[in-house]
């Protein structure tokens, strides 16, 4: 992996082989960021996990790839789940697919732009009413 700052943007390389969720979280570690967005990527990813959530739980998908990513952004809060990301990937026929990621790695690389939030604080609670932890702004 390679990454450069930018004031409160960094660009993140996550090449082949390197798991994608654990390559950003090790930026966001590194550079203490409590709160953030990823603005973007693109590249290729493979060995993917996404999910749909039902209403009650994550309905999960596991794609082979690689396949090549249309979408890709998300929040980071300072608690847990950390990092909450949706992306959408195109297959060779041009079919897309996307929903929350739970897994991938990237072939051959992944570019990722995070910002990092200096005046806000996200969190994450619990809402009975979704059942989710969501991000509480303030």
């Amino acid at each position: 992996m390679q990454w450069k700052r930018d004031g409160n943007d960094f660009i993140v390389k996550v090449e082949r082989g390197e798991d994608v969720k654990g390559s950003i979280m090790d930026v966001v570690q590194k550079n203490n960021v409590k709160a953030g967005s990823i603005l973007w990527a693109v590249g290729m990813i493979q060995d993917l996990e996404i999910g749909y959530f039902n209403g009650k739980e994550y309905e999960k998908e596991k794609y082979e790839g690689p396949l090549e990513v249309v979408s890709f952004h998300g929040s980071i809060a300072e608690n847990d789940p950390r990092m909450h990301i949706h992306v959408s990937v195109a297959d060779r026929s041009h079919g897309v697919v996307g929903g929350h990621l739970f897994e991938g790695v990237a072939n051959p690389l992944l570019e990722v732009h995070i910002q990092k939030l200096e005046n806000i604080t996200l969190k994450r609670k619990y809402s009975e009413s979704s059942t989710l932890k969501e991000l509480e702004v303030s």
